[in-house]
């Protein structure tokens, strides 16, 4: 387990995927970060990469040949190589091998830095083509989870959840039986004020936010303690926030998502997958967000 550490935060990451393992804020103690459960949700925060959410029948066809890959891409489940640590920072890579190219067909590496900036965590990720000849498609996503409340007073049904800005969503439905997802029939999310927490809230899967691009925070909050975190979101299109149902937990994830699942009228082939970047040839694009914990 690598940790980095600041006079505000303490932070612990897994090179086993590259996911965040512990949050804490030095002052209090407090663990922020789920820390898994066999019974609801066994993952804490996995990142998702080639794929973000299910491919219909875990399969796609690329260039005449179809592949297996299951929800969220193989990243999770790949041991990442630290090339860059400091007291308050640190880098991880993982690079295509035999193993993925059985499975995904695309030269790449995926770049996972974790940096403390005062009581912030930075989380940023470059995602690079370095073959010669051949376009990489790909997404990317990340998935963390939050203990829902953070201390033990208050109740998962007290803690509120707001964004900024308030205001009207369009909300991306996903349906069975995937969960695939139905971009061409929004609902609408009116955030005006903040919502408090049900489990029923997540019986049809996540709250998928369509966000455009814009800059986007997510905020959960325990009223009693005021203690809560911050997700700050620029540049993403989704931000999915979830927690497991039928299978209840205290835990919310917020899900700064470049890439959705399928579409239920999805034809299988990865050409014409919607929400999937592009690199050509030698390019790199990068991507962040952040998490702030209070």
């Amino acid at each position: 387990m690598i940790q980095i550490e600041n006079e505000q935060l303490t932070v612990q990451i897994d090179p086993l995927g590259a996911q965040m393992h512990s949050i804490k804020r030095n002052a209090a103690g407090l663990e922020y970060l789920w820390q898994g459960d066999p019974k609801s949700w066994k993952r804490q925060a996995p990142v998702l990469f080639p794929f973000v959410g299910r491919l219909k029948d875990d399969q796609y066809e690329y260039q005449g040949k179809v592949y297996h890959q299951t929800q969220h891409g193989f990243a999770r489940d790949r041991e990442f190589k630290v090339v860059e640590q400091s007291s308050e920072r640190v880098v991880f890579e993982l690079r295509d091998d035999e193993k993925t190219r059985a499975a995904y067909p695309f030269a790449f590496v995926l770049t996972i830095s974790y940096q403390l900036d005062g009581e912030r965590l930075l989380i940023s990720y470059r995602v690079e083509n370095p073959s010669d000849d051949q376009t990489l498609i790909y997404a990317l996503g990340a998935h963390p989870g939050f203990n829902v409340p953070v201390d033990e007073q208050g109740s998962f049904e007290t803690t509120q959840f707001s964004v900024s800005p308030a205001i009207d969503y369009q909300q991306v439905k996903l349906v069975a039986p995937g969960p695939f997802n139905d971009l061409e029939h929004p609902a609408v999310l009116h955030m005006q004020q903040p919502i408090t927490l049900d489990h029923e809230l997540f019986d049809e899967d996540a709250l998928i936010f369509a966000t455009k691009g814009m800059p986007f925070t997510a905020t959960l909050t325990e009223p009693q303690t005021n203690h809560g975190v911050h997700v700050q979101v620029n540049g993403a299109p989704f931000v999915g926030v979830w927690s497991p149902y039928p299978a209840q937990a205290n835990l919310v994830c917020v899900e700064p998502w470049w890439g959705i699942a399928d579409s239920i009228h999805s034809d299988g082939k990865l050409e014409d997958k919607q929400v999937m970047s592009r690199l050509a040839p030698g390019k790199h694009e990068d991507y962040a967000f952040a998490i702030q914990p209070f």
